[in-house]
């Protein structure tokens, strides 16, 4: 048993010759996962096309892998002509896509990788029942459980690791136009005072250097979310962006959380 590489364009419903893979760095990988491309990693592994003029069209491109057994794999010689099926629509299961039906994928040390859930169903439901559990999540815990409600929101999202995140924790993606929107989020869940003092805000500092991250990678918007509240500094800013800083606090995600819990999509 074998495989075949290609590039599928979905566009066209057709399939391209495959030019160029490699694995690719951490800061490469995160590169390639916020444009249109997206779809063309594998993990950490880039596949693209042969055909540059391809490659810089507009066209909505994935890797497509074909197992190769004894059944009739003719449409696979077949060049910019649409497939005599669509593999989006139709499940053949000698046929790996892209990342096509992948919400969720988590950096880890080894690289980017698919995963089924960013955080458990029995922690969703112990922290909407019991709203006071989540003081006591760990910080990992509250960026996951984060994470999984933007999931359950419809976005694809990318966890980054803990450890040299670029201000990023993770990255939410809609891909509804031919250019995906892509929006960062940073998670504050601040230390519970054993002296029985509220929470610390998130302050406006925090707000300035999330923008700035936004901004230097050509982000559009970013989302600060936290288990606390916001600094009237922080919001005074915040509402000098609307269209390019979102706020959710802790009631917001609470809410959020009621709403996003179940997904017709699970």
């Amino acid at each position: 048993m074998g495989a075949i590489r290609m590039i599928y364009d979905e566009t066209t419903n057709s399939l391209a010759q495959l030019g160029w893979w490699g694995r690719l760095s951490v800061e490469g990988t995160r590169k390639f996962s916020m444009g249109r491309h997206r779809y063309c990693l594998q993990g950490d592994v880039l596949y693209l096309p042969e055909d540059e003029a391809l490659l810089n069209s507009d066209h909505r491109l994935a890797w497509l892998r074909v197992r190769v057994e004894d059944q009739d794999i003719s449409w696979v010689k077949t060049r910019n002509e649409p497939l005599p099926f669509n593999p989006l629509t139709e499940f053949r299961s000698d046929i790996g896509l892209g990342s096509m039906y992948s919400l969720r994928h988590a950096e880890e040390q080894g690289g980017r990788r698919p995963v089924k859930e960013f955080c458990s169903e029995a922690l969703l439901a112990a922290v909407s029942s019991n709203p006071e559990v989540l003081d006591d999540l760990s910080k990992t815990d509250f960026e996951r459980l984060a994470a999984e409600l933007f999931a359950r929101m419809g976005f694809e999202v990318d966890l980054f690791r803990e450890s040299k995140d670029d201000g990023i924790d993770f990255l939410a993606i809609r891909s509804e136009d031919e250019a995906p929107f892509v929006l960062i989020a940073q998670c504050k869940h601040p230390d519970t005072p054993t002296d029985g003092r509220k929470r610390r805000k998130v302050g406006v500092s925090l707000m300035r250097e999330l923008y700035g991250t936004a901004v230097w990678n050509d982000i559009p918007k970013c989302v600060m979310i936290t288990s606390s509240e916001f600094t009237k500094g922080a919001r005074k800013f915040a509402e000098r962006k609307p269209e390019q800083i979102e706020l959710a606090n802790r009631l917001a995600l609470l809410e959020w959380l009621k709403k996003y819990r179940w997904n017709a999509d699970e």
